[in-house]
């Protein structure tokens, strides 16, 4: 019996013991798992040539959010007023995104005011804080979550942006000199140079008239750029100088043949901004693709690719076409269109914004919903679901895919005709393969002679160039015509019971007579003949197909990714 028990114990003790060791190692490779998910780059970040790099040459992908406010006369971050800094900045890890773009302005910097109370309800620890302490928060909470942060010098006054009537229009101004300008970076970079997670200096927001690359020293924002990265890169050499276009960061055409010279190589990222607003008239991917390579996105794709950054770039968050549309007059034909392009070139960027709702300026009450952001207005969850899954689409991390882009035009088709239109099938993220293709046309209820289409089968993509597949629609056309009439109806009236006397009266002939039965036999055979070759009597139409607007769906797919389609509208006249 004792043996008995002590052999009990034991059994007892070796699977507490194994249940111990296996907790143990499930943990550990929890933990393994899980630091691999989130594992940060290896500090600093470097450029090497189109693209950013970690200490181990590792590409670091910029996909990230803005995050406005403190540049603002709040002087803090949108958002704080609704949910607690941890929550939001927890979001912004959840959803994907890697860095925050953060907004600054010289007047908070210079002045450190203490941040109403309004602006800080779901956070009173940090009521009666001056403005930088909150932000050494916010960067700190940020960066602790594995997210890297760009100091963004919006304005020099604090408010909203941007025009050319604001004062901001230049990287200084009379309250704000050139001097200060300089003085206040170097001050922002001393303040955070031994977080190696705050990974650059955007050295001026959205330079427009009279900004000018080159020329008069008042006005030449390159050699400013230069003056102000290398101050920069003086405090803290490991930190990447993002150098904007002129004409509010739209414009990099001038870095061609002037390019930005700093005193520390690999440490320049250009960068543009790009909305719906910036493009007028978009006919196709192909013209899209010209205007933004001509501008800026040249330095992406040419044959010496240099660093790339689209700083700021927004959608509408209202409605679905604003992700998407077949119709220009859409935000959603160029959204669609820019996110292919970032994708298809592998260019980094971050969204504006990740705000649910505004700051204090512009034509905005504070408080109210940001139509823009990615958050809803309680700060609790996204705005558009459409929205957040284009952005993670348009990831590094989400892998190789592709884009289908229509015409903006729609395709008009008089009925017998046949119309003609090109797809653009763009490659994102490296992918190479084969495209199925298929389509379909839908409409009004009710059509006749429905339109059809016809694609190719498949295309082949072999590079990053994006390949263009026809697309036809048939229609048909209206008919009248006489039609031909039976001929047996002819013989009978239509009639079956003349039909039934007839074949009455052959058979009682056969039956008495048994030749006299031929003649109306033959007879019977000859008027049936005659009226096969003449016909005669009622018309008949079809009224083809029916004039209307219908929607032509271009769909594509391939093994491993997500199909991605594309809208045509067609309109039948």
């Amino acid at each position: 019996m004792l043996f008995f028990l002590h052999h009990v114990r034991m059994n007892r003790l070796r699977r507490r013991a194994y249940n111990s060791i296996s907790l143990c190692f499930a943990t550990l490779v929890f933990l393994c798992g899980a630091r691999t998910a989130i594992a940060e780059p290896a500090f600093p970040l470097h450029t090497q040539g189109g693209a950013i790099v970690d200490r181990n040459g590792v590409r670091v992908h910029l996909n990230g959010v803005n995050w406005y406010g403190a540049e603002s006369t709040d002087f803090v971050v949108a958002g704080l007023q609704a949910a607690t800094l941890q929550s939001i900045v927890q979001q912004i890890k959840d959803l994907g995104f890697n860095v925050v773009r953060l907004p600054w302005s010289n007047q908070l910097y210079e002045t450190d005011p203490v941040v109403g109370n309004y602006a800080l309800a779901a956070n009173p620890s940090l009521e009666g804080e001056n403005a930088l302490t909150i932000l050494d928060q916010v960067i700190a909470t940020l960066t602790s979550a594995g997210i890297m942060v760009i100091l963004d010098n919006h304005n020099s006054n604090a408010e909203w942006c941007c025009s050319t009537k604001d004062g901001n229009s230049l990287w200084y101004n009379n309250q704000y000199p050139q001097s200060s300008w300089i003085a206040d970076w170097e001050g922002m970079v001393h303040r955070y140079q031994n977080n190696p997670s705050v990974i650059g200096a955007d050295l001026r927001n959205e330079p427009r008239s009279p900004a000018t690359w080159g020329g008069s020293l008042n006005t030449d924002w390159h050699a400013a750029a230069q003056l102000g990265g290398n101050a920069a890169l003086s405090v803290n050499s490991s930190l990447l100088i993002f150098v904007e276009g002129i004409n509010y960061a739209t414009d990099l055409s001038g870095a061609a043949t002037l390019p930005v010279q700093l005193n520390v190589a690999n440490r320049l990222v250009y960068e543009a901004h790009n909305y719906g607003n910036d493009f007028s008239n978009l006919t196709g991917y192909s013209d899209f693709a010209n205007r933004a390579t001509s501008n800026w996105g040249y330095l992406a794709t040419g044959n010496n690719p240099q660093p790339l950054w689209i700083g700021e770039f927004g959608t509408c968050n209202t409605a679905d076409t604003c992700i998407n549309s077949s119709t220009s007059s859409n935000n959603g034909y160029w959204f669609n269109m820019l996110t292919a392009y970032l994708q298809q070139y592998g260019i980094d960027w971050t969204y504006w914004p990740i705000n649910g709702t505004h700051s204090t300026g512009g034509n905005s009450a504070y408080g109210s919903t940001e139509t823009y952001g990615v958050l809803n207005a309680s700060w609790n969850g996204t705005a558009n679901a459409r929205l957040t899954a284009r952005l993670q689409s348009t990831m590094a991390t989400a892998g190789p895919g592709i884009t289908l882009v229509g015409p903006a035009s729609s395709v008009n088709v008089a009925p017998g005709e046949t119309g003609s239109t090109t797809v653009a099938i763009v490659p994102g993220n490296g992918f190479t393969g084969t495209v199925n293709l298929g389509c379909t046309v839908s409409g009004p209820s009710g059509t006749t002679d429905a339109p059809t289409c016809r694609v190719p089968p498949s295309e082949s993509i072999s590079g990053t160039a994006p390949a263009n597949a026809t697309v036809s629609i048939t229609t048909t056309a209206a008919v009248s015509h006489t039609r031909q009439q039976n001929p047996w109806d002819i013989f009978t009236g239509g009639s079956r019971s003349v039909a039934t006397g007839y074949v009455l009266l052959l058979a009682g002939s056969f039956a008495r007579y048994r030749k006299i039965w031929l003649v109306p036999l033959i007879g019977f055979v000859a008027i049936f003949s005659l009226a096969g070759l003449t016909g005669c009597g009622g018309n008949s139409s079809s009224p083809g197909t029916t004039a209307g607007s219908y929607t032509v769906t271009i769909t594509g797919t391939s093994t491993g990714i997500a199909s991605s389609a594309a809208q045509i509208s067609l309109t039948v006249q």
